[in-house]
């Protein structure tokens, strides 16, 4: 897969979370019972604020010479604001008429 499929496959996945609230509810919730499974402890907050991205599209984020990713910040984290990109295809940041 392309990196390019890979992006329009998780915006439409993101799409998908949108328009479809029992899908995002559930995927939360199970989201939500995987960490405190594992004692990890996150908050309503944060768990809701989550978004699926692709490597390619979160800021910060750079090939390397061997073909891995790699960050220019600490690992798994953008070096910009947290949140959707502003280069995400497709996909407004919260689409008029649909719960959050």
């Amino acid at each position: 897969m392309t990196t390019q499929e890979r992006v329009m496959e998780a915006a439409k996945l993101r799409l998908r979370f949108q328009m479809n609230n029992r899908l995002r509810l559930e995927s939360l919730a199970a989201l939500s019972r995987v960490f405190r499974e594992h004692q990890e402890p996150v908050g309503d907050e944060l768990l809701a604020s989550l978004v699926v991205a692709v490597p390619e599209e979160l800021l910060g984020e750079m090939d390397t010479a061997d073909g891995s990713t790699t960050t220019a910040g600490m690992p798994g984290v953008p070096k910009s604001a947290p949140g959707v990109p502003k280069s995400a295809p497709g996909v407004p940041r919260s689409a008029p008429g649909v719960p959050k």
